[in-house]
């Protein structure tokens, strides 16, 4: 027996708390013993629906003991039943030995760990007061990649009803190929040949993250394996092991800003820079026409926030858009949002950045409040999304009593709740900027 009122050990991962930093992690110690997974259920009651959360961080970093997943708000005030679980991570999780190490070990460990955890809550969740049929999956940044990538794998098919992907359409799939460049940087940086992968057994785990690192937390992801994962979950069209799956999926306006506020000079960001920045995300042929369209369309926007405007579309808003539009395709129902809400932190410059919704969802303020802060305008918002995501979970359609309906996607209307103070409905967001995107993807894949 083991005393289980405390958070398990974090999976292994380089440490990364920073003082004055908008996010804030465990610091609960790491251990390859690290498969835990915790569970807030409400007091009475049988057939609960259940949520189960995949943390943030990328596939490199994070855990289900990040001060701001606490789930007891969830379960107390939605009477749902909330699941947070941990995975193997970096090059623990997502790295792939290639064929040197055929049989031995598997490329996506990461992505079978969150199997194995759902196929517990299966058989498990049920003692607690839940419901093994309505589970619904949700993640942010990494974690909603790591459900993009969910729903493209035969292992979890029938595992979950609903999916909510935030800020994380992106599944960061890697093809055989680029695994295996990434193997041949770690083994290079061991000091290590290709050909004695098996060798990388005999160093410490400690050694093992700190390779891992400096090879780059955010080079690992999940391998286009032909097994595991067999196809890209959406690309070029959506998978059929996931089509009955209904989607609530999103994005924050600004989700770059949240990166960008690291960089002291972001502020000073002149056209000179702007242009340059440009051109490293939209390549040398549409540089210029982006920062002409986004200075048109926010006249206003300094340098800095035309930036985070581009990052934010380039990294996050058209790989939404390309999910939703190929998933809406399916029988299932699709629904979208979009946070327009502005954080009054760093004087207002944060405006919606990567991660607003997390105070809000978990109605964490406290811990939150570098991000959000905190008033009377956090306590609707948190009101707001932590409800309307229930209710998605609930009965798979997020729409709450006093609040616009919020209408089934399709690829013809658009339609796209905006969470603000207080919340509308439009349809078809900045049609300039997609039809931009999709023309720079059409370039691109010529």
């Amino acid at each position: 027996m083991k005393p289980a009122t405390a958070f398990g050990n974090r999976c292994p991962q380089p440490a990364l708390n920073k003082p004055g930093a908008l996010f804030v992690f465990s610091e609960l110690p790491t251990s390859e013993d690290c498969l835990n997974l915790n569970i807030w259920a409400p007091a009475k009651g049988k057939k609960h629906s259940v949520m189960l959360w995949i943390h943030g961080g990328g596939f490199g970093f994070g855990s289900s003991a990040d001060p701001n997943y606490d789930g007891s708000s969830l379960a107390r005030k939605e009477g749902v039943i909330l699941v947070s679980i941990n995975h193997r991570l970096n090059g623990f999780g997502y790295f792939n030995l290639g064929p040197d190490a055929a049989g031995d070990f598997d490329a996506n460990p990461g992505q079978q760990d969150i199997v194995l955890a759902l196929q517990w809550v299966r058989k498990n969740i049920a003692r607690f007061g839940g419901d093994p049929g309505n589970v619904t999956v949700f993640g942010q940044s990494g974690g909603g990649g790591k459900i993009s990538s969910l729903l493209a794998m035969p292992a979890a098919k029938g595992l979950f009803a609903k999916a909510i992907i935030e800020s994380g359409s992106d599944p960061y799939s890697r093809t055989v190929e680029e695994s295996i460049a990434v193997r041949d940087k770690v083994l290079a940086a061991a000091g290590l040949k290709p050909g004695e992968v098996r060798k990388l057994r005999d160093l410490p785990t400690e050694k093992l993250t700190e390779l891992f690192a400096k090879v780059g937390i955010l080079s690992y992801g999940p391998v286009l394996d032909a097994v595991v994962q067999p196809t890209h979950p959406y690309g070029p069209v959506p998978n059929p092991v996931s089509a009955d799956v209904p989607l609530l999926l999103g994005t924050t306006r600004d989700e770059a800003t949240s990166v960008l506020a690291a960089d002291p000079n972001w502020p000073m960001l002149d056209d000179a820079r702007l242009g340059m920045f440009a051109m490293a995300l939209t390549g040398p042929d549409f540089a210029q026409e982006a920062v002409a369209l986004y200075r048109k369309l926010a006249p206003a926007d300094r340098p800095m926030h035309l930036l985070a405007r581009i990052m934010t579309d380039k990294m996050f808003t058209q790989t939404a858009a390309v999910l939703a539009d190929r998933k809406a395709a399916q029988p299932a129902p699709v629904y979208k949002y979009r946070i327009d809400w502005r954080s009054p932190v760093l004087g207002g410059d944060l405006r919606s950045p990567h991660g607003v919704e997390i105070p809000f969802l978990f109605d964490s303020l406290k811990p939150g409040d570098r991000l959000v802060g905190n008033g009377a305008s956090q306590a609707r918002m948190t009101e707001l999304v932590r409800s309307s995501f229930a209710a998605f979970a609930r009965s798979g359609n997020p729409s709450i009593s006093g609040h616009p309906a919020w209408p089934r996607y399709d690829s013809k209307l658009r339609a796209t709740y905006i969470f603000d103070d207080p919340p509308s409905v439009i349809h078809d967001p900045d049609p300039e900027l997609r039809a931009f995107w999709n023309k720079v993807d059409a370039a691109k894949n010529r």
